[in-house]
C-alpha cells in the first residue's frame, strides 16, 4: 500500500473523530460536583438572604466557628444575647456534594458540630437562624485537621 496525501489526510480525520469521541465518553463519566445543588432557589431567595446579612453586620459581636482539635468538632458561637436562636447550620465542601450536612440550632446560642465524619480540608458552613423576630445570616469556611 502506496502512503499518499489522500491516506494521511484520512487518518488525520479518524484520529482527530476518535480523539473527540473519547473525550465526549470521559467527560461525561465525569461528576461536575456542583458547590450547591439548590442554587436555583437560592437564587430566587437572594434578597432575604443579604437582609439576613444586613442584620449580622448590625450586631455588636459577631458569630464565631472554630475547629476544636482536642474535642474533634466544630463550634459555632452566636452573641450572648441570642438564647432563643432557632435556625440551621448548613455545612458544606466546595470540593463535592456527597458530604453537606445541616444541623439545627435550637433554643441556645451555642453548638458543637461533631466532626469525626468530616473529611480533612477546607469547610464552608452557613448559619441561618432567627432570634426575637429577625433573621440573621452568617457564612465563613473553616479548615478540619486530622489533628
Amino acid at each position: 500500500m502506496k502512503f499518499n496525501w489522500g491516506t494521511g489526510i484520512a487518518l488525520v480525520y479518524a484520529t482527530f473523530a476518535i480523539l473527540m469521541v473519547s473525550m465526549v465518553i470521559r467527560s461525561r463519566s465525569h461528576d461536575p460536583g456542583l458547590v450547591q445543588k439548590d442554587y436555583y432557589n437560592l437564587d430566587l431567595n437572594y434578597q432575604a438572604r443579604m437582609d439576613g446579612k444586613q442584620n449580622t453586620g448590625q450586631l455588636a459581636i459577631q458569630p464565631a466557628v472554630r475547629f476544636d482539635v482536642e474535642g474533634k468538632s466544630v463550634e459555632v458561637r452566636l452573641p450572648a444575647n441570642m438564647t432563643s436562636a432557632m435556625g440551621t447550620a448548613r455545612c458544606y465542601r466546595s470540593a463535592t456534594t456527597g458530604e453537606d450536612f445541616t444541623s439545627k440550632i435550637e433554643q441556645s446560642n451555642t453548638l458543637s458540630i461533631p466532626a469525626d465524619k468530616m473529611t480533612p480540608g477546607r469547610w464552608h458552613i452557613e448559619l441561618d437562624w432567627e432570634s426575637d423576630g429577625k433573621t440573621y445570616f452568617y457564612e465563613t469556611t473553616f479548615i478540619v485537621t486530622n489533628a
